[in-house]
This record gives structure tokens, sequence and C-alpha cells, in this order.
């Protein structure tokens, strides 16, 4: 009899996974799309907060380590969204656990959106935090985009996985559908882009909450 050995999320990079499970990337995916638009209006509070935070980002962010960049700028940014609600919460640091095609595959997520009071069942975001730039033993994509097909073996459903990855000043959002992703180009959180980057992340509260109310 085989045993399958769990390989946790930073042992897999893209290549992997493709071989592994047959992941493709698209150039173009209307769910992705979609959540990168959006014609909502910040308010002037909203705007002076995001400058406020965007100065101690432009700062400090080649000296922040990984822990401080996600406790001093990522998590004061997503706080303004507010996630948490009767249908689903932000949950930090918690560990993910499942199988893809008898695979099992586990790790730590920086942030995830999951249905759960108290600890998350089913997940519907990750974000990934990483200080360094892709090495030859680091493929941050790659380890986001394991944790999302990860979340999308334990709903097992058709929904969207949505995913960020943070990679110092610049943003990368992605929507998975079945062994598909589609990724945006950068957004660079110390330009004007850190509005941007906002109306996104705040879009997704929106989304999410349709989607979630759909499958109820």
């Amino acid at each position: 009899m085989k045993i399958m050995l769990m390989k946790t999320f930073k042992h897999w990079t893209r290549q992997d996974i493709a071989n592994t499970f047959g992941l493709g990337v698209k150039k173009e995916c209307e769910e992705l799309n979609n959540w990168l638009q959006s014609d909502e209006d910040i308010s002037e509070d909203i705007k002076h907060d995001l400058v406020r935070l965007q100065e101690k980002l432009r700062d400090n962010v080649d000296s922040w380590n990984e822990q401080e960049l996600i406790f001093k700028f990522i998590a004061l940014l997503i706080d303004k969204i507010n996630y948490d609600n009767d249908l689903y919460k932000l949950f930090a640091n918690r560990r993910l656990n499942g199988e893809i095609d008898g695979q099992p595959v586990s790790g730590e997520v920086d942030l995830m959106i999951a249905s759960g009071q108290f600890e998350p069942q089913s997940p519907y975001f990750c974000l990934h935090e990483y200080k360094k730039e892709k090495g030859a033993d680091n493929d941050p994509l790659g380890q986001l985009i394991i944790a999302m097909m990860t979340a999308q073996a334990v709903n097992d459903d058709t929904n969207i996985i949505y995913g960020t990855y943070v990679m110092g000043r610049s943003w990368y959002f992605l929507t998975l559908k079945d062994r598909e992703y589609c990724i945006s180009d950068a957004y660079l959180a110390t330009r004007d882009d850190i509005f941007i980057i906002f109306k996104i992340l705040r879009k997704l509260k929106n989304i999410l909450k349709e989607m979630v109310t759909k499958t109820a």
C-alpha cells in the first residue's frame, strides 16, 4: 500500500501543481475582470487614512519583515473593510487541510475569509504575504494557488476561489475556477494604486456575500 506524504504549501511550485494536478493559466477571466472593476467612491476620511498608511509603507517597506508588513500595513488596510459578518469572517494564520486528487495538502494561510464562527470551515479567499522576490526555492504564486486549490477541494463546489498575494509594495489578485487560474497585473500600494487596491478588496466583500447567499 502506497503512503501519500503530506506536502505543505511552501513546498509547492506552479510546475509541481501543473505536473500533479494539470493546472492551467488563462489570460482572460470574466470573474477576475469583474472583481477588478469598481466605480464606487471612497470617502475623504478613508482616503486620508489610506494616504497615511501609504506614507508609512513608503518609509518602511524595504526594512519591514513579513510580520511587520502584515501587522503595520496589510491588516490595517483590510480592517477598514471589516469582512466579519454572519456569513463569513476573516481568519489569520489558520491551517488549511485538504486532499486534491488523493494527495493530502496542508499549510497555514496568512489571511483567509471563510465561513465559521470560531474556526474556518468553507474558505472563499486566501491572502499570502511574501517579503522577498521569487528565488530558486520560493514560488509565492505557486504557494497561493495550492492554498486556493485546497480551499476549492474543502468546499467541494463549483464556486470561484479568490486570492491575493503581496510582495512588499506589489499586490496581485487571482481567481481560480476548476483547474485554471487568472492573475492580475501588479498594483503598487506606494502609488495611487492604493485606492484601486482598496476598492478591489471592498468589492470582494459584496461578491462573497452574493456568492454565499446563493449557496446557503
